[in-house]
């Protein structure tokens, strides 16, 4: 029988992995390919940052929880949650640096995505706090965070690749 804990576990990992697969296709779309004539440029650029930002907000606080579920449940083994069996020490530590480091991923997202907001060139809200614009530092300092949001999203887009394969062969 399968256990809550894992099912638990499943379906954050596959909502995770659904809302980082949107976020990843979509933003570029909201903000490149629909009428601006409907709502007004700003109007529109505002809502599409703001969704993206609180989709962020959302992995995170997923991901968190996917991480801390195995302590919240108090699970006497790590058995209950069954993951896909190394065939060697150097396969086991691949898996590990490959999490570990789609972790890192979606957590510098969320911080350099955070940044940008802080200094983004038009008024924003998230959770109902205000941000508001500074030409200077959009100028100055948000080109910076977007390269490193950018290397960050390239690098997930290779660590999801590199996930999705090693799951495939592991089941094969």
């Amino acid at each position: 029988m399968t256990s809550k804990t894992y099912i638990i576990d499943r379906t954050l990992h596959w909502f995770s992995a659904l809302l980082l697969l949107f976020m990843l296709m979509s933003l570029s779309s909201q903000l490149h390919n629909v009428d601006w004539d409907m709502k007004g440029q700003l109007e529109h650029r505002q809502e599409a940052v703001e969704i993206h930002a609180l989709i962020g907000m959302v992995l995170v606080l997923l991901t968190l929880l996917r991480i801390v579920l195995p302590y919240l449940t108090k699970t006497k083994t790590k058995t209950e949650i069954p993951r896909v069996k190394p065939k060697s020490t150097k396969h086991a530590w691949f898996i590990k640096i490959t999490h570990l480091a789609l972790y890192v991923c979606i957590f510098g997202l969320v911080a350099t995505g955070l940044m940008m907001f802080n200094n983004y060139e038009i008024r924003l809200s998230l959770f109902g706090m205000a941000f508001e614009p500074s030409r200077d530092n959009f100028y100055q300092v948000f080109p910076g965070f977007h390269d490193l949001h950018m290397q960050h999203r390239d690098a997930i887009w290779w660590l999801i690749g590199i996930h999705f394969v090693g799951i495939m062969v592991a089941k094969r």
